[in-house]
This record gives C-alpha cells, sequence and structure tokens, in this order.
C-alpha cells in the first residue's frame, strides 16, 4: 500500500524529489517502496530520462487505481469528519398552528440515527423579527422579510368558513359571506384582511364587528368557545372536533407553511439534517 501512496506522490509531483518533500521523507525511501511493489507487480511502473520521471503504461494503471484508494480514504476522513459535526443543539420556532398539525413521523429512527444531537423546540403565536436570530429553524404562515433569511420549504393549505356545534345550535346556520357579515361576527386571521376586501368587493356592507388576530390559534380558539363564524386553515380546523365546516361558503383562500433558515447556518451538518426531517414533516402535511 505504501508503494502505491509513493507512487502516487511521484505523479502528482511531477517528480520524485517534490513527491519526497512533500511526504516529508527522503528519496531513498521513496525508492525502496517503489522498487518493493516493482517487485511485486512484476513489471516496471517508472522510467527516469533526463532527470524527469514519467510512469509507464502499466505504472497510469497503477496510479489510477491508487487515485481511487486515495479518494476514497478521503470519504471515509469526511465521513468520520461529518460524524463530528452531528453534535450539538438545533434551536426550532414552530407556529402554534403548524404544531398542532405536525405528525412526528419516524422520531425515533432520527433521535436513533443522531442520539448527539439535541434539540430545543418552542412554540409561539407569531415570531418577532428580532427573535429569529435566536433559532436555527422555524416554522410559519408567515414568509421571512429579512434578506439573510431562506425558505427551504412550503406547503399550501386551503381554509374554510367554521363554527362550534353550539353556535350554530344556538344560532342559524349563515349561507353565504354577505350572512355572516350581516349577523354573526367574523373571526379571523388579520392577514387576510385585505384577501377579504378584494374577494368581495361588491359588498355594501363595512368590514366592522370583526375579530381578527395575528394568530391562527386563538381564532380557532375562539371560534371553538362558540365566539362566532372562523375563517380557519382547514387542517387546523380539522383538528378540532367542536368545529362543523360551513361547506355551504364558497372559499378559495389558501394560505402557506413555511421552513425558513439562516443563509449562513443552513448547511452546517447537524441543522441540515434537522432541516431535512422537518421537511418530510411538512410535505406529509
Amino acid at each position: 500500500m505504501e508503494g502505491l501512496f509513493m507512487l502516487y506522490a511521484v505523479k502528482v509531483n511531477d517528480g520524485k524529489v517534490m513527491a519526497a518533500k512533500n511526504m516529508n521523507t527522503s528519496i531513498d525511501t521513496l525508492n525502496k517502496y517503489l522498487d518493493i511493489l516493482e517487485r511485486e507487480l512484476g513489471s516496471q511502473l517508472i522510467t527516469v530520462c533526463d532527470r524527469r520521471c514519467s510512469l509507464t503504461d502499466f505504472g497510469e494503471k497503477a496510479f489510477s487505481i491508487a487515485e481511487q484508494i486515495i479518494n476514497n480514504l478521503k470519504q471515509v476522513s469526511y465521513l468520520k469528519e461529518k460524524e463530528k459535526a452531528m453534535k450539538g443543539e438545533v434551536r426550532i420556532a414552530c407556529d402554534q398552528c403548524i404544531k398542532n398539525i405536525l405528525s412526528y413521523n419516524c422520531l425515533e429512527k432520527f433521535f436513533n440515527k443522531y442520539s448527539d444531537i439535541s434539540l430545543s423546540i418552542d412554540a409561539c403565536d407569531s415570531l418577532p423579527e428580532n427573535q429569529i436570530a435566536n433559532y436555527d429553524l422555524y416554522l410559519s404562515y408567515s414568509p421571512p422579510i429579512d434578506e439573510n433569511l431562506v425558505i427551504l420549504s412550503s406547503k399550501d393549505s386551503f381554509c374554510g368558513f367554521f363554527a362550534s356545534s353550539e353556535y350554530l345550535h344556538n344560532h342559524p346556520k349563515p349561507q353565504n359571506i354577505e350572512d355572516i357579515l350581516l349577523h354573526h361576527r367574523l373571526i379571523m386571521n388579520r392577514n387576510w384582511l385585505k384577501y377579504l376586501q378584494n374577494q368581495f368587493t361588491n359588498l355594501q356592507y363595512p368590514l366592522n364587528g370583526l375579530c381578527l388576530s395575528n394568530s391562527n390559534m386563538i381564532v380557532n380558539d375562539i371560534v371553538s368557545a362558540g365566539g362566532g363564524i372562523g375563517l380557519i386553515p382547514l387542517r387546523l380546523a380539522q383538528k378540532n372536533p367542536n368545529l362543523v365546516p360551513l361547506k355551504q361558503i364558497k372559499c378559495d383562500l389558501q394560505t402557506k407553511a413555511y421552513l425558513v433558515s439562516h443563509k449562513e447556518t443552513k448547511d452546517i451538518p447537524r441543522i441540515r439534517v434537522v432541516i431535512d426531517y422537518y421537511k418530510n414533516l411538512l410535505q406529509a402535511i
């Protein structure tokens, strides 16, 4: 094996002198291992002409094998370094609504494979921009504004109108959006107010008497408590057995769930494997 390494060094260093120097050995030692290799293989590997070394045809073939071996050893070394990098804490922030619809599939398998990675997961209704730097990745219904952040994955989610069974027992079921605005209280994420205004431009009714929040989870809770009619992401509302879908009222509003990380740190090995895990969770919603 040493002879193959010496042969490789002679080729890439264009001669024995630089090969010996870069390998921190003597030319005599270099020649010794090359002679042993030639005797073992029964063929000449190197010719010398005008003090310049060149590989024979057989030597070139042996060099190709040596190159493959060295590249494979580099890959093994890379894997070892990567394994060392799979240690430490990964900090995650997750929107309450997304948290409630995620199914942590294959979590035991993940923990067994990456036993030295620690996860710190915080649930939040909405993450202020000045706190994003405290996390390695986060899941949110709001796209990032900071140019140093990057969207790694996203998933569309349709929305619909819902009410609690108790509310519908005490109030007539609305038949359309006009009915809601005239006779009920509409509860929704304030980010969707523009959608309502654009979608129903012909409405003659002022958009007052609304209940708005920056959190879909709060909207879900208020509607579940009988506060009125809610505009809620379908996957979130379907998790609440107390909510009844108002299918007679059409709604084509879609919201997106985003998986976001920092451009500078997203490819750190321990962060990358957690990102890949959450990508799969998000797409499985």
